[in-house]
């Protein structure tokens, strides 16, 4: 086991490189039609708690570790997208299990992700170090001298996903650079709004999306993130991370999140879509909100809003779900 508030970057290596449902008839108004709904897929995400078996990762100054607490939260908010209509969630594990990083960046290729969440409780040397970060792939350096430190100290193995491709070097090359500039342009957009979400209910470590080249972030096809909830090598943290209610803030915000970028830019071929709501005087965000089968906040991410207050006029872009 690690020493306490520290990580193993030998045993990291794998890591990284409520809504109800519309009524027919209201989704029917929107266009839908039960028929054309049965030829769509749902809407998949890819829940990935880090660690898990022999890899506690990292370890509290107080003996919390990552691997618990990383498993918690992310069955919370896979529970929390369980209950979507048209959202399927599969997970990396479900118990502390060791998964080896080629079967996590495995998951989301094999079920033609949407999105890629992994979600992890990092340490630091420096004790005084705290808050919430999300971070997307770059393959060309790190965006900071904290990424840099993370990628050094945290990959080990390297599994090359192009190696899963096949057919001639030429087209290889540009199907995998259309892919993976979609994936990125897509994670990068979650990843914003992750850090608005996250900004509600924890200090943010940094308020801008971190980048560095983490293992299990290079999927060329999948949008994926990697979401740092808070700092064990914190003491404070490691203490805030032990209360249930506030693993439960975490997995409410991440999952508000997720459902946000959907609203943006719902999958062509999903049973998700999504509409421009003419704002009527009177109207409230929550009445709009129980309308269209999402919490208040999902709608406040997804149009930018800094509060509760509508506009006087203007649209809301809003979801079309089925199941």
């Amino acid at each position: 086991m690690p020493p306490a508030g520290k990580c193993n970057p030998g045993r990291r290596r794998f890591l990284r490189g409520g809504a109800a449902a519309l009524g027919l008839g209201l989704a029917a108004g929107l266009g839908w039609e039960p028929a054309l709904a049965e030829t769509l897929r749902p809407v998949v995400v890819c829940i990935d708690p880090g660690h898990g078996g022999h890899d506690p990762g990292c370890v509290g100054v107080r003996g919390l570790r990552e691997k618990d607490v990383v498993l918690d939260v992310g069955l919370r908010v896979g529970a929390l997208l369980e209950a979507v209509p048209g959202l399927q969630v599969v997970y990396s594990r479900r118990s502390d299990v060791f998964v080896p990083l080629a079967q996590r960046l495995q998951l989301g290729i094999r079920q033609r992700a949407d999105l890629f969440l992994s979600i992890h409780a990092d340490a630091f040397p420096e004790r005084d170090v705290r808050g919430s970060s999300v971070w997307i792939l770059s393959e060309r350096g790190a965006s900071s001298s904290a990424a840099r430190w993370l990628a050094q100290s945290q990959n080990g193995d390297f599994w090359d996903s192009r190696a899963a491709l096949s057919g001639s070097r030429e087209l290889h090359d540009v199907l995998l650079d259309l892919s993976r500039s979609a994936a990125t342009s897509a994670a990068t957009r979650a990843a914003q709004l992750m850090l608005r979400a996250l900004a509600e209910v924890e200090d943010l470590h940094t308020a801008q999306v971190q980048k560095a080249n983490f293992v299990v972030l290079r999927a060329p096809n999948v949008p994926s993130l990697l979401v740092e909830t808070a700092f064990l090598s914190n003491p404070e943290e490691e203490q805030r991370l032990r209360d249930p209610a506030f693993r439960a803030l975490l997995a409410q915000s991440i999952s508000d999140a997720v459902l946000a970028h959907f609203v943006q830019a719902p999958p062509s071929d999903s049973r998700w879509s999504s509409a421009r709501h003419a704002i009527a005087p009177g109207e409230t965000l929550s009445e709009l909100a129980a309308r269209y089968g999402v919490r208040p906040e999902v709608l406040r991410l997804a149009n930018g809003l800094v509060s509760a207050q509508l506009p006087a006029r203007g649209y809301l872009r809003v979801p079309i779900l089925h199941a």
